[in-house]
C-alpha cells in the first residue's frame, strides 16, 4: 500500500448530463508534489454519485492509503482509506 498526503478537492464533471457528478482529486503536499500538481482519486460509487467517504473530507488535508497507478502522463489512486491530517 502507498500513501499520499494532500488537500482533497472535487470538480463537477458531465454538467447537464445524466452522469453529472463529482470527480475527486488530491493536491499533493508530500514527495508527489514535485511531479504532479493534482492526482485523480478513483471513487467507489457511480459517476453521478458523491462518494460519502471522500466527500466528508473536501477542502481538508488528508492522508490517502491505497494503490497508486502512475504512468508517464497520468497518476491515479484507488483508495482504501482516507483520514484527516492534523
Amino acid at each position: 500500500m502507498d500513501e499520499i498526503r494532500g488537500i482533497l478537492f472535487a470538480i463537477v464533471k458531465g454538467k447537464g448530463t445524466r452522469s453529472e457528478g463529482p470527480q475527486y482529486f488530491i493536491k499533493p503536499i508530500d514527495d508527489y508534489k514535485n511531479r504532479w500538481s493534482e492526482i485523480l482519486v478513483r471513487k467507489k460509487t457511480h459517476m453521478w454519485e458523491k462518494d460519502p467517504e471522500l466527500h466528508e473530507f473536501l477542502d481538508k488535508k488528508v492522508l490517502i492509503t491505497g494503490d497508486i497507478i502512475e504512468t508517464k502522463s497520468t497518476i491515479t489512486v484507488d483508495y482504501l482509506k482516507v483520514e484527516p491530517l492534523e
